[in-house]
């Protein structure tokens, strides 16, 4: 049988990750939103990635996710036609991600999966929430 690659992520240690006594960022300018293809391409992206991922959205467009969310690297985004069921679970507890900003700079944040359509595709939302205090981690 062939395991899934979802199983590299440590579902042991998820616990450690999820922040339910930590809170997010609610401020909306950084808040990043990005609209992925199918294949985890961003497609399109709001004003708070230039900021607060350090890279114009021009420059953004059309890297794959794992870019800046290196544990997405060999996770399969869509299965079956919808989200990854364990993507799913990990955006519903809260799971905590690392996410690597262009210039390498390393935070935290809570990462939330939606599926759009638009158009008759389908399209993956990702939505990053830095956890508080301090974005950046030393």
């Amino acid at each position: 049988m062939n395991e899934s690659p979802v199983a590299k992520v440590d579902f042991e240690s998820v616990h450690l990750h999820s922040h339910f006594n930590h809170s997010y960022c609610n401020d909306e300018d950084r808040t990043v939103v990005l609209t992925l293809c199918d294949n985890g391409t961003i497609f399109e992206c709001n004003e708070a990635a230039d900021e607060l991922l350090d890279c114009p959205s021009n420059r953004l467009t059309w890297q794959h996710i794992s870019t800046i969310l290196p544990k997405l690297t060999e996770i399969t985004l869509m299965q079956g036609g919808g989200i990854n069921p364990n993507l799913r679970f990990l955006s519903r507890i809260g799971y905590s991600f690392e996410v690597v900003d262009m210039s390498g700079v390393h935070f935290v944040s809570a990462v939330f999966f939606n599926e759009i359509e638009s158009l008759g595709r389908h399209f993956l939302r990702v939505i990053l929430r830095p956890v508080v205090p301090g974005y950046a981690m030393a």
